[in-house]
C-alpha cells in the first residue's frame, strides 16, 4: 500500500486522548417524567455545543428507561468518565433502538480506558450478538473494532483475520480501515528498526547506530568524537607509553564516549519506537471512535 500522510503517524498529527476521569457522577432518584419528552431538546443542546446544559438536563429526575441510560452514558463518555459510561452503555439491551450504538460505544469506552482485553471480549462469541457478527448489518464495523483491538493487544493472527473483512467500500469506515491497515503493515513488519541492531552497529563503527536510527547529525558527531579521542589515545601511547597519565586520560575519555555512543544508539531506536507506538495507539483508538459518529448519525 502506498504511503500517505496518515500512514506516517506522528504525535503532532493525531489528536491526543486525555486521561480518563475516574470520579463518578451521582444521578438523582428516578422520577415519573419520561426522558423521551425531552429527547429532541437534549439533541438540540448537544448538537449546538451546549454540553453543560445537556448534562444538566439528563441529571434530572426521570423515569428509568433505555433512552435515559443511553443519554446519560453519552454525557459520561464526553466527560471521560469511561468506566461509568461503559457500565451504562452495557445496560442498554441489544433489542433497544439504542442497542447497537450503545454496544459499540461501550467497546470504545473500554478501549479508551485501556481495557483492551475486556473490550475485545465483547466483540467475541458468545458475547457478541449474531446481528453484530459475520453476515449482520454491522459485521464490518465489528471487524474494524476487533482489528484495532488486535493491533493494540499485539495479536498478529487476530489482526490478519479481522482485517481480511475490510472492504474499503463503506465511506463511514473506509478512512479508518486505511489507517489501521497502514499501522498493521508497519507494526507487524520485519522491517521495523531494532535497538539491538543499532547498538551493534555503533559498536562496530561509532555513530553507525545513530545513522540507522535516522539521526545522521548525531551519528557523524559520535564518529568524529570517538575517532578523535581514539587518535589522541594512540598518539599518546606511541609517544609516552600506555602508563602515562595523558594516555590513560585520553583512553578513558575515548572508552566513555564509545560506550555512551553504543548506549545512545540503543536508546535512540527504543525512544523512536516507543514514540511511534504511542502515536499509533492514539490513532487506533481515535479511528475506532470516529466511524461511530457517521454510522449512528
Amino acid at each position: 500500500m502506498s504511503s500517505s500522510r496518515i500512514g506516517r503517524v506522528s504525535a503532532r498529527e493525531v489528536p491526543t486522548i486525555p486521561v480518563a476521569d475516574t470520579s463518578r457522577i451521582q444521578f438523582p432518584e428516578y422520577g415519573e417524567r419520561n426522558i423521551s419528552e425531552d429527547y429532541d431538546f437534549f439533541n438540540y443542546l448537544k448538537d449546538n455545543d451546549f454540553r453543560t446544559d445537556a448534562k444538566t438536563l439528563v441529571l434530572g429526575s426521570y423515569a428509568p428507561s433505555d433512552t435515559l441510560d443511553f443519554l446519560r452514558a453519552t454525557v459520561l463518555f464526553s466527560d471521560l468518565k469511561l468506566a461509568q459510561a461503559s457500565e451504562l452503555f452495557g445496560k442498554v439491551p441489544f433489542d433497544s433502538p439504542f442497542g447497537p450504538e450503545s454496544f459499540y460505544y461501550q467497546v470504545v469506552s473500554l478501549t479508551s480506558a485501556g481495557e483492551y482485553d475486556k473490550a475485545y471480549g465483547l466483540l467475541s462469541p458468545p458475547s457478541i450478538q449474531p446481528r453484530f457478527s459475520e453476515g449482520g448489518p454491522y459485521a464490518e464495523l465489528t471487524a474494524l473494532q476487533a482489528a484495532g483491538l488486535s493491533l493494540l493487544r499485539g495479536k498478529e493472527d487476530e489482526w490478519l483475520r479481522h482485517s481480511s473483512s475490510f472492504t474499503f467500500g463503506d465511506y463511514a469506515l473506509a478512512e479508518s480501515e486505511r489507517v489501521l491497515s497502514e499501522i498493521g503493515q508497519r507494526r507487524f513488519s520485519s522491517k521495523s528498526k531494532h535497538a539491538g541492531v543499532a547498538a551493534l552497529a555503533s559498536a562496530v563503527i561509532p555513530g553507525a547506530g545513530k545513522v540507522y536510527a535516522g539521526r545522521l547529525g548525531e551519528g557523524v558527531a559520535a564518529f568524529l568524537t570517538v575517532g578523535s579521542l581514539g587518535a589522541i589515545t594512540a598518539e599518546n601511547w606511541v609517544r609516552h607509553g600506555g602508563k602515562d597519565w595523558r594516555t590513560i586520560l585520553a583512553g578513558s575519555l575515548c572508552a566513555t564516549f564509545y560506550l555512551g555512543n553504543i548506549y545512545g544508539s540503543y536508546m535512540s531506536v527504543s525512544i523512536e519506537n516507543n514514540d511511534r507506538i504511542t502515536a499509533e495507539n492514539t490513532a487506533i483508538v481515535y479511528h475506532l471512535h470516529l466511524p461511530l459518529r457517521t454510522v449512528f448519525r
